[in-house]
Order: structure tokens, then sequence, then C-alpha cells
């Protein structure tokens, strides 16, 4: 007899995300200040992750949300390195498929010209090409980008990351369990990702808009990228069933 498949309640997730942010306010405005602290630094970074100490920044940054997922389950110690080191699996894993379906995204504009399609195809293709290599502010390059990742992201992203929380607890890191248990809500994953990742549009437009160099989007996500966590811990709850 097969399971019945959970369906992820997007809208109820959201508000609970943001009801928990309100009623532990005290608790999570350490991480605020740490995550600050970590969006000022990498902003300050020259080339950003091109620039060889953002190797560095990184790996504090993984260990910093490690502590925050095991200090939001109260599992002590709240820095385990054996458990650091455990959740790196399913996260290399989510970086992997990541990696697997953009560059077949990106790829796929190429195949009609592969197939021999040309003519007014050639046209658009043209036209496509030139758009994504205007300047690296336009809304167009941002768009097409954000729209690629998050058509991967329910897969690429959302599962594994599920499969991260899980692990850093020191339970099971199993991308496949994950996926099993998350089975069906392909579109409710789809639409929760379209709805955190709306207000970073707005964000980075207004950045660009202000000319504030970054620093906007600095205070912006040293608040939302905590309430983001929130949300796939509320995620990853119901689909435990933990209260």
């Amino acid at each position: 007899m097969t399971e019945d498949i959970k369906r992820l309640p997007v809208m109820m997730t959201l508000k609970t995300a943001y009801e928990r942010l309100n009623q532990t306010q005290n608790m999570w405005r350490v991480f605020w200040l740490v995550n600050f602290a970590f969006c000022a630094v990498f902003n300050l970074l020259p080339k950003g992750f091109a620039n060889p100490f953002s190797l560095v920044w990184s790996v504090g940054y993984y260990v910093f949300w490690c502590v925050f997922f095991r200090v939001c389950y109260q599992k002590k110690p709240y820095l385990m390195w054996q458990k650091v080191v455990a959740s790196a699996v399913p996260s290399s894993k989510m970086i992997f498929i990541t990696f697997v379906l953009l560059v077949f995204l990106l790829f796929l504009p190429y195949i009609p010209l592969m197939l021999g399609f040309k003519g007014q195809y050639l046209l658009y293709f043209e036209r496509y090409m030139a758009m994504l290599q205007a300047p690296e502010i336009s809304l167009f390059n941002v768009a097409v980008f954000s729209v690629i990742f998050l058509l991967c992201a329910p897969i690429a992203f959302c599962r594994p990351y599920l499969a991260f929380i899980s692990a850093v607890q020191g339970l099971s890191g199993s991308v496949r369990k994950i996926f099993k248990k998350t089975q069906g809500n392909y579109l409710p994953f789809l639409a929760l990702m379209i709805a955190l990742n709306l207000p970073c549009l707005l964000v980075y437009e207004l950045d660009t808009l202000l000319m504030c160099h970054g620093w906007f989007q600095v205070g912006f996500y040293s608040i939302y990228l905590i309430y983001f966590n929130i949300v796939f811990a509320t995620v990853y709850n119901t689909f435990y069933d933990i209260k």
C-alpha cells in the first residue's frame, strides 16, 4: 500500500515562518547581527567569489548556517564538527544537481540550431544572445537567470536543502529519501521559491536605482536570509510531522 502524498501548504508555510520569526525575536537577533557581518564582508570583497578570500568566507558562512539549524532544533552542542562534515554530503549533491540542470537549461537554446533550425529562429537566437550581453545591471539578465534558477530549484535546491537540514541535526541526510518523502510537490516548491525570490529581484533593482553599491542588499539579506531559512525549517517540519 502506497503512502499518501503530503502536499506542501505554501501560504501557510510562509505565514508560520513569519510568526515564528516574530515570536522569538531575541534568539534571532544574534544571528541577524552575525549574518549582517557576513553579508557586509562579502560586499567589501573585491570581485566577490572570484576573490581567493571568498573561500574562507564561504566555509565560515556554511558553518554559521549549520549552527543556525542546530540552535533552531535545539541540538546541543550547537557547533559539532562531525555533523558539519556530514551535512557536506547533501550540500555537495545540491551543488552537483544544480550545475547539471543549469548547464542543460543554458544549452537548450542551442539545440534547435544543432538540429538545423535556422531562418527565423536564428534571428530570435541572435536577439536573445545580444540581450544577454547587455550591461550586467540589465533587468533582462537578472530575469532570465532567475527563471532558470527557479525552474531548477524544486529539484536541485529545495529537496537537497531539506537533506542538509536533516544531516546537520545528526539524522539521515539521504537526498533520495527526501525526494521520496516530498514526491508530487514540484509545483508547490516552485510556488514557494517564486514567492521567496520576488522580494530579492525588487531589492536588486532598488539597490541599483539608488546606487547603494550593494549596501541596500546587505541590510535586506541580513534579515531576509534568517526568514528564508526559517521557512525551510518549517517545510522540513511539515514533511517530518514536527510540531
